[in-house]
């Protein structure tokens, strides 16, 4: 299980409604290019510092000190705004001191504790509204539980974004960023979505109010409302898949109509977890009208009857999958490449809203992924997996197939990558790339393998992937297989047959 770091994160409040957000730059692999709020990692040293209570118990009974110095800290060195206080109760004021302090906090020349002694100021724990906590769901390898502030800014003092990690920072109410996050002209972060959420046409007083129930589900095991992009939720749930994966990502696309696609899980307490955002879905006026799967595979299938039964919906997938899963799950539809789910109007209005299906077979002779060209999705099913390399498992898996599918959803015109397995990817020709890069490179260490004599398709996998656990040597030996696969159809390789065991070696230069 991945380790979880503490965090904080700082809603900066400007009058009663103005937020400072801001913008993580686009070169970062987590959530690069989107919208959050200013914020980070708890640091070792946060803990040495002294957190004035100026009531009793602020800042030591539910949430430790360091965390209001992680985010005083946090904020200081991303907006240059200091939440700290002289002993008169005064704030210093921005100007050359503070950029001085703040420049040489940045290049760590200065620790924060140094940079408080020298303004003879201490955080107070009273200028940190504690919101709530977020802790990343379990799919993401990387977690962290984040506490959120509400603070405001204190007079004679201005934010200013400079480059680095952030490249850009502006006020704006919530309901503002909403707005352009509905028309698909930004990207905001899931945690900062659902705290936008909450401060719509309210004053930020009230926030804390309206969040304290989904936090509190939150804690209790509900399922984290996740939304990349408008009318899209991942749901992840927990399913038997191949490790490091352990979840698999569902996705509720639309409201009215909407689609489920690929509800994996078969374990019945993650199942209940489903219905109960379906439920809420349905209780919110959204309808359902199918379940879609990608391809036939356990982990993306698992639901799917149990889902149809409870809410009457049909399902559909492509031909090959109904083949694969014939006398086990019954396909209402058939879905051919080019087909289109209609999802109604655009969640802004601004014209129709569909899912365009792909067949991109390789992974699963059947399988599907599909492209919204509105905010520029691509659901990849298991094309692309954000953790680790995709199994191709011969004789249904081909691997030159995959990598043909591949070359074509790279030339897509996408904006985020939503896959089967893992966190989304705003990168998503990159990571594509990545796939094609690593197994243009597991084919070149096979040839080199094969140029010191022939070789077993056991004996190579354990050439290759040494250090694998053995429980994954059979995977290993499956990736070996459909390497070769690829080869010999080249002309590159060939095999025979020795004692019952396959043996492959070079083909022979003329």
């Amino acid at each position: 299980m991945s380790q979880i770091a503490k965090a904080a994160s700082v809603l900066l409040a400007k009058g009663s409604s103005d937020l400072f957000i801001v913008r993580r730059a686009e070169k970062l692999r987590f959530f690069g290019g989107f919208l959050a709020f200013p914020g980070g990692k708890v640091a070792p040293s946060d803990s040495d510092i002294p957190v004035k209570a100026t009531e009793p118990g602020v800042g030591k009974a539910e949430f430790s000190s360091d965390r209001f110095v992680a985010a005083a800290r946090e904020l200081f060195e991303e907006t240059g705004v200091l939440l700290a206080r002289r002993n008169d109760g005064s704030f210093p004021t921005s100007g050359a001191t503070l950029q001085y302090l703040r420049r040489k906090m940045v290049a760590e020349q200065l620790p924060f504790q140094q940079v408080l002694g020298r303004l003879e100021a201490t955080v107070w724990a009273a200028d940190f509204l504690p919101l709530g906590r977020v802790v990343t769901p379990a799919f993401v390898p990387t977690r962290f539980d984040t506490v959120f502030f509400l603070a405001k800014l204190p007079p004679n003092q201005q934010a200013e974004i400079w480059p680095g990690e952030l490249d850009h920072g502006e006020w704006a109410t919530a309901n503002a960023i909403l707005q352009r996050w509905t028309r698909g002209e930004c990207l905001v972060s899931p945690p900062t979505v659902i705290i936008l959420r909450a401060f719509c046409d309210r004053p930020a007083e009230e926030a804390g109010i309206r969040l304290a129930g989904l936090f509190s589900s939150l804690e209790a095991g509900a399922i984290h409302p996740i939304c990349f992009s408008p009318q899209v939720q991942l749901i992840p749930l927990q399913t038997h898949s191949l490790p490091p994966s352990t979840h698999t990502n569902a996705y509720l696309v639309g409201h009215d109509p909407a689609y489920l696609l690929d509800p994996g899980t078969g374990y019945a307490e993650q199942q209940e977890l489903l219905f109960s955002v379906l439920d809420n879905f349905s209780a919110e006026g959204g309808c359902l009208k199918a379940i879609v799967l990608t391809h036939h595979h356990p982990d993306h299938v698992g639901a799917a009857e149990v889902c149809a039964a409870r809410y009457g919906l049909p399902i559909y997938a492509h031909a090959l999958t109904a083949r694969a899963l014939q006398g086990q799950i019954a396909i209402s539809r058939h879905l051919e490449g080019g087909d289109r789910l209609e999802l109604g109007p655009v969640p802004d209005g601004s014209g129709p809203w569909y899912l365009e299906a792909i067949h991109t077979p390789g992974h699963a002779s059947g399988h599907l992924a599909f492209y919204e060209s509105r905010y520029r999705l691509l659901f990849a099913g298991d094309m692309v997996s954000t953790l680790s390399s995709v199994v191709i498992a011969p004789p249904d898996g081909n691997l030159a197939v995959y990598l043909d599918s591949l070359e074509r959803l790279r030339t897509l015109d996408c904006r985020l990558l939503l896959p089967g397995h893992g966190s989304a990817s705003a990168r998503p020709r990159q990571t594509i790339d990545e796939c094609i890069a690593h197994r243009v490179k597991r084919e070149e260490q096979l040839l080199a393998a094969l140029g010191s004599g022939p070789r077993s398709v056991v004996q190579l996998a354990q050439g290759l992937y040494k250090g694998l656990p053995a429980q994954m040597m059979r995977f290993a030996e499956l990736q070996v297989l459909a390497g070769l696969r690829k080869l010999y159809d080249e002309g590159r390789v060939q095999n025979a047959q020795a004692d019952n065991a396959e043996v492959w070696c070079k083909q022979a230069t003329a």
